[in-house]
């Protein structure tokens, strides 16, 4: 990787620790919580602050990264001579690809090393594990930019992505959910099982009785599709440790596997709530 970098922006769930050790470099984002502006690089909340702010009812809010930040996010690494690989977060949520897309055609006019970007049809931890394969990918003896791209290109497809949340409400906020669903669902103790499909969109797959059981579920879902040749396993909660290492126990059991359990980004938790469970892996396909 001496000749071109992997960036991203701050929504990919991956601790630090982990960003460093791939040598990705990451663009920050702003988020708000009750008007109050945080940013994920100078002034970030932690999770369970986060998080518990939301159950006492506080307005949080997420921002897509503008084309100005885009721009110099990605001069500040331009002007140094290195090629670019920015892997953003999906174009089928949030607008911040095509920011970065109006600042990558606007940088190729003045700077001769390559820019690309690329929607990467993931969120959060999905995103992450992307930046894992690439990284990885990258090492490759004769690796150039373009065969990491069509890598890309490839295997994103393939990245899975199983959600479920606790409470509607927080989708009912965010318009993904109607007031009456949300009801009849609260009554009925229904969980909703959730996937992000090929177009980079959170859609609803099937609605279970139960915590207990959707997150069986989720498991289920990855012995249909899972690919053994990936190790990697990442498991992204919203304060909801317990939960995870349930699920993550019940892939020990069955695969022999060890999940990495991470807090899951503001991005997806601020519009889907405490108690936010997701399970991110590679399979055949979505």
């Amino acid at each position: 990787m001496q000749d071109f970098v992997i960036t991203t922006e701050d929504s990919h769930d991956l601790s630090k620790k982990m960003i460093n050790e791939l040598g990705v470099i990451v663009c920050p984002v702003d988020y708000y919580v009750d008007g109050y502006e945080y940013n994920s690089k100078t002034n970030e909340i932690a999770a369970k602050d986060f998080y518990d702010n939301m159950r006492k009812g506080a307005d949080v809010k997420t921002t897509q990264v503008n084309q100005q930040s885009a721009y110099d996010f990605l001069e500040s690494i331009l002007k140094t001579g290195k090629t670019v690989l920015h892997i953003s977060f999906s174009g089928g949520i949030s607008g911040t690809y095509q920011s970065f897309c109006y600042a990558q055609k606007e940088l190729q006019k003045k700077y001769p090393n390559k820019c690309f970007v690329i929607d990467s049809l993931c969120v959060s931890g999905g995103q992450g594990l992307l930046l894992m394969l690439l990284a990885k990918k990258a090492k490759e003896q004769s690796m150039t930019i373009e065969k990491l791209v069509e890598y890309c290109n490839n295997i994103k497809n393939k990245v899975n992505h199983i959600f479920t949340v606790d409470d509607l409400k927080y989708l009912v906020k965010g318009g993904r959910v109607s007031k009456t669903s949300a009801k009849i669902a609260g009554l009925l103790h229904i969980k909703p099982l959730m996937k992000v499909d090929d177009f980079g969109k959170l859609v609803a797959t099937n609605k279970v009785i139960g915590r207990k059981l959707v997150i069986k579920k989720m498991f289920d879902k990855m012995l249909e599709n899972y690919d053994p040749y990936y190790a990697d396993i990442l498991i992204s909660h919203a304060d909801c440790e317990e939960d995870a290492k349930k699920l993550a126990q019940m892939i020990s059991n069955h695969f022999g596997l060890t999940s990495k359990i991470l807090p899951l980004d503001y991005f997806i938790g601020a519009h889907s709530g405490p108690g936010t469970l997701a399970l991110f892996y590679v399979g055949d396909k979505r």
